[in-house]
């Protein structure tokens, strides 16, 4: 008797002996026909049996096998649809993953936008989701998904295209994108749309019992000179606010002037106006200014800062609005139009930090009090040594920071070469390594740390931060507060600088800009912390926010609307602007009551990494041999600059240590890593900078880092021809350099218990090994990889200039 079940068909076919049963035969669903088969065709499929071919055992063998063929592809049918509902419901669990997948795979959007979507994406997920399984929403479009979808057209049309046909439709056309600009007026003037936005959060800030403060920060963006006609009107020409086509004879636009207003006590920015230029006097000026703050008063802002560049322009304005920004009497606020009250002016300290390294590169000498040396030089000897030794002593500085004239504008450059980090290397080279090039150095040092730590009180971010320069302006701190601006004003004033052998203070020679541009931040850091701080208007001061990069950071946003271009026309501008706009004023009027929700990934890539076929340690071992020096003959010998080399070297072992700390999991031979109560000779560059945070490397670590060292300055040249795993084969040719009955003793008895050829002692090296190669050899292709010779930012200035970008 054959039994066959399925859940679609059940058999019962009795063998032939007893023919009188056949009949018994039970078919669900009547799968075989009941007509005899003319033909002798070969049968494949049940419908082609029928009830006499059962009759025969050959043929019902036959059935048999084709019953079990079905059911097999029908399993697999199966299996396959469950895995690919699978996926489909991996596939849309978060959007986090889409994110990735448009930042990673597709590179459809910039890294600026990847973090800002990850940031505001709200509920946008379930939205998705339903329609997806068109489930009808209340609303046609939401505003969390009409913020989506306004911010990713604007980041990258493209990304959004890609977006809407992988998610059939979801997204509104971009046709639906141009009807919502279009509300938007967006011509040069005050924006009602961005001072509706405020009036809102000024409401919210009322109904909690609190008044909203505000900083205006006001900046100026080149154009370029281009007229252009939209259909309605001429864009290009200079506009205050008025219409064009009603005035004749206006000269082209060659700046986009632009006021921000940045929320002290919540969480927002936003533009509110802009206007047209070409070039303005400074009484123009402070009446703009006076309107900018007439108008956010009318809806229940109380403005307390405003921030601006230290071009003379602005200063002299500055004069215009009651201030006074010149020695001796220096007056940093003016009053406020409408209030009366105190408006705290700061020139922008990012600005001022790269006047002061200009003034220093330029003339490469200043004095102190005491007339003693402050030396550029100093600087180019550090990038000197560095560059010789191959190393660097924990500083960012480089031949780009001491070449600078051709990257001006780059604030980086300027806060990396004025650095605690560039003040520790200079004591170190001076006290330690005894270097003649660093004779006197006492002066510098002591500037680099002063401009550094003023910087950073100019900057603070970070509310928890206990660090003594970059805490928040508190009332707990107050004499602390004053110390600092104090002690900070009188070194500024007591800078010298020689002119026709006579000392002349530095705040009254022609390069003043940038150091009493420090002394007005810092006395108005003083003034705004009695009128609003010691008064409990406020309980504390991020100085973050009178920055001004918030506003570079909207001119970085414009400048990528027209795929990065930084000399935009009117009409590029004004389009920009208008899309920024509205993605603001829906992120402060609706996301600001919503919840963002875990991020959640719609489109995924394959997590499978493809299975490279690496070579094998034996392979590596045969490999062809390169050239080697004798260097390994003498470890104390290696360089020249021995010491330098050798504090840098355990430098970088204490980078090893706590990277190995989270790799190693045996607490016997984390033991053998570090070893802080080591008390070393004399004072090493890891001394120097410690501050607590460093760790210090055990004799056997540092004696590892050495051996790396040399093995990687042996094959630096040979690396390009190289044909294996750089690391693998640099971590091979180096441990068989070792001696390692001489290190690590103390595990002698740990290892007996385990693989001789595996054991923790060979795990230990070859893991230092990696680490220390990986680091030497991701700065090594670093450092040839930097261009010689930087053009490329002063031949985009001498563009905009010629007016043909």
């Amino acid at each position: 008797v054959v039994v066959i079940s399925d859940e679609n068909y059940t058999f019962n076919i009795i063998s032939p002996e007893t023919p009188e049963k056949s009949s018994s035969i039970n078919m669900k669903n009547s799968l075989i026909t009941p007509e005899f088969a003319k033909s002798r065709k070969r049968k494949c499929f049940i419908g082609n049996f029928t009830n006499e071919d059962l009759n025969s055992p050959k043929r019902q063998k036959n059935f048999l096998n084709v019953t079990k063929k079905i059911l097999f592809k029908k399993r697999k049918q199966i299996k396959t649809l469950q895995k690919q509902k699978g996926r489909l419901i991996k596939k849309i669990r978060t959007m986090k993953q889409l994110m990735t997948h448009l930042r990673e795979e597709k590179n459809l959007i910039s890294q600026n936008c990847f973090s800002h979507l990850q940031e505001t994406l709200p509920d946008i997920e379930n939205e998705i989701l339903m329609k997806q399984l068109k489930i009808k929403s209340s609303k046609q479009i939401s505003p969390a998904l009409r913020t989506f979808a306004l911010t990713l057209n604007f980041y990258s049309p493209s990304a959004y295209n890609y977006v809407r046909s992988s998610f059939n439709k979801v997204l509104p056309h971009p046709s639906t994108l141009r009807k919502w600009y279009s509300t938007i007026d967006g011509s040069p003037s005050f924006t009602s749309e961005a001072l509706n936005a405020i009036k809102i959060k000024s409401e919210e800030m009322l109904a909690k019992g609190k008044q909203l403060i505000c900083g205006l920060i006001m900046d100026e963006m080149y154009i370029k000179e281009n007229i252009h006609y939209n259909g309605k009107r001429l864009q290009g020409y200079i506009n205050y606010g008025i219409k064009t086509d009603e005035v004749d004879g206006l000269p082209k636009a060659r700046e986009a002037l632009v006021f921000l207003l940045v929320s002290i006590n919540s969480h927002w920015k936003i533009p509110i106006a802009y206007f047209l230029t070409n070039g303005l006097n400074i009484q123009e000026k402070a009446n703009l200014v006076n309107t900018v703050l007439s108008f956010v008063h009318d809806k229940g802002v109380s403005v307390k800062t405003f921030t601006f560049d230290g071009a003379a322009t602005n200063i002299s304005m500055s004069a215009c609005l009651g201030a006074n920004l010149t020695m001796p009497c220096i007056k940093s606020y003016f009053t406020h139009p409408e209030t009366k009250q105190k408006v705290h002016i700061f020139l922008d300290p990012a600005h001022m930090l790269k006047h002061c390294r200009n003034t220093l590169g330029d003339w490469g000498v200043l004095y102190d009090k005491n007339g003693q040396l402050i030396k550029w030089d100093y600087f180019k000897e550090l990038v000197t040594i560095q560059d010789k030794t191959g190393l660097h002593c924990g500083t960012k500085i480089r031949s780009r920071h001491i070449n600078y004239q051709k990257e001006k504008m780059k604030v980086k450059l300027a806060c990396q070469t004025f650095s605690s980090s560039v003040a520790d290397a200079f004591l170190y080279c001076s006290d330690i390594l005894k270097l003649e090039a660093f004779k006197n150095v006492n002066a510098t040092i002591t500037f680099c740390k002063n401009i550094n730590n003023i910087f950073d009180f100019l900057n603070t971010r970070n509310f928890l931060t206990k660090t003594q320069f970059k805490k928040p302006l508190k009332a707990k701190d107050e004499e602390n507060i004053l110390i600092i601006i104090e002690e900070s004003i009188e070194y500024i004033k007591s800078l010298q600088v020689k002119i026709e052998n006579k000392f002349v203070p530095l705040i009254k020679s022609g390069r003043k800009t940038g150091f009493l541009g420090l002394i007005v931040c810092l006395q108005s850091v003083k003034e705004f912390y009695f009128d609003v701080i010691k008064t409990s208007t406020l309980e504390f001061f991020l100085t973050y926010k009178i920055s001004q990069d918030h506003l570079e950071m909207l001119f970085s946003n414009i400048s990528s609307m027209g795929g990065f271009n930084n000399n935009p026309t009117a009409s590029q501008f004004e389009a920009a602007y208008k899309r920024l706009i509205i993605h603001t004023e829906l992120k402060i009027s609706k996301e600001a009551n919503c919840q963002v929700l875990d991020c959640t990934p719609i489109l995924t890539v394959s997590s499978n990494k493809k299975i490279e076929n690496k070579i094998g340690n034996l392979d590596l071992i045969c490999a062809e041999d390169y050239e080697e020096t004798d260097t390994f003959e003498n470890i104390n010998n290696y360089n020249n600059e021995l010491m330098f080399v050798d504090d840098v070297i355990q430098y970088i072992a204490g980078f090893v240590v706590r990277k190995l700390y989270k790799q190693i999991t045996c607490n016997i031979c984390l033991h053998l890593l570090s070893d802080d109560k080591m008390i070393p000779k004399q004072l090493s560059l890891l001394d120097i900078k410690n501050r607590g945070g460093l760790t210090k490397p055990t004799k056997d670590m540092i004696y590892l880092c050495k051996i790396a060292e040399i093995t990687f300055r042996t094959f630096q040249q040979a690396l390009p021809s190289i044909k294996y795993d750089i690391i693998e084969y640099l971590t091979i040719k180096a441990t068989s350099k070792l001696q390692i009955t001489k290190i690590f003793k103390e595990i002698s008895d740990h290892i007996l218990d385990q693989s001789p050829l595996d054991n923790h002692l060979l795990q230990l090296i070859k893991m230092s090994f990696k680490c220390y190669f990986k680091i030497r050899v991701h700065h090594y292709n670093l450092t040839i990889s930097q261009p010689q010779q930087r053009i490329r930012s002063s031949l985009t200035k001498i563009i905009h200039f010629k007016n043909q970008c």
